[in-house]
């Protein structure tokens, strides 16, 4: 029978090896969230985590961090009661990390999860959301970046005073780098009057991840937060300063699109600058002048 292992924030569960490992499969972690929303008055809410190893496995665990929210050990059995402050809270994915006998490593995660404290929120239609496929991706840059094509369109120049007028059409323009399709389109939606904050964040994401798509290879588009941060996490070009910004950048969305928090000028000036040292960070360096006598 595969031990079962409470969350301890550290290591667990040692036995003895295997000549063949199990299949990766057989590593299980599960996470639950006893209620959505909790209201002010009842008792507060609990997280559930396990993990399952076949034997001769380690497993390393780890207690997702939200400000404002403190996990307290309930039981021996791996559950943790959440308090805090009355709000809406995203609770990030809940990770571990298996070992097998032959050196093997197995990576799991379960979540995000979504809690409204006290309050009145959007918790259970997160909830519904975070475990669905994710959304086609958001047409506003592709409509930002046609826009701004259309106004560079080649046009017909008409030679002088000859009697047959001859035409030719000028050359499209060169297409538009990452950084200027992302900086235009972002500059392009901030001048409209008619949109809220909830569009604004809608599309500041959705380019934001476009421009990642492009610079870097991976699908930002159809990732989690958290898959976009991990990723960026490897990339030689962002330092931590800049990985913040990233993630603040993100997890400001994400707040204002599904939680309906946050917004104002104010935010999105702070945002403008997160993106912009983001981009900076990421543009490729120019090329080399030639020396004297290369050819």
């Amino acid at each position: 029978m595969s031990p079962r292992l409470p969350l301890l924030l550290a290591l667990a569960a040692c036995g003895d090896r295997l000549a063949e490992a199990p299949a990766p499969d057989a590593v299980r972690l599960t996470a639950e969230l006893s209620d959505r929303a909790v209201t002010e008055g009842e008792p507060p809410p609990t997280l559930s985590i396990s993990l399952e190893l076949p034997e001769g496995w380690t497993g390393t665990l780890g207690l997702p961090a939200v400000e404002g929210l403190t996990f307290t050990p309930a039981d021996a059995e791996g559950r943790f009661t959440l308090e805090g402050e009355p709000g809406s809270y995203i609770i990030p994915p809940v990770t571990a990390e298996a070992k097998g006998p032959a050196g093997e490593v197995e990576t799991k995660s379960v979540g995000p999860f979504y809690l409204d404290l006290g309050v009145v929120g959007p918790s259970s239609a997160l909830e519904d959301l975070a475990l669905a496929p994710p959304p086609p991706p958001s047409p506003w840059p592709w409509v930002l970046g046609a826009l701004v094509v259309t106004g560079l369109v080649a046009a017909l120049v008409v030679w002088g005073n000859r009697k047959k007028a001859e035409a030719r059409v000028v050359p499209p323009p060169p297409p538009l780098s990452p950084e200027e399709e992302a900086l235009l389109a972002w500059a392009a939606l901030r001048a409209r009057a008619d949109l809220d904050d909830h569009a604004l964040a809608l599309g500041l994401s959705s380019i934001f991840r476009r421009y990642l798509e492009r610079v870097s290879g991976f699908p930002a588009t159809a990732l989690t937060t958290y898959e976009v941060l991990d990723r960026l996490s490897l990339d030689h070009r962002v330092n931590a300063a800049e990985h913040d910004r990233a993630q603040r950048l993100l997890d400001a969305t994400d707040l204002i699109k599904f939680a309906r928090s946050g917004g104002g000028a104010a935010l999105f000036d702070a945002l403008d600058a997160d993106l912009r040292a983001v981009i900076a960070a990421m543009r490729p360096a120019p090329a080399p002048k030639p020396e004297p006598g290369d050819v």
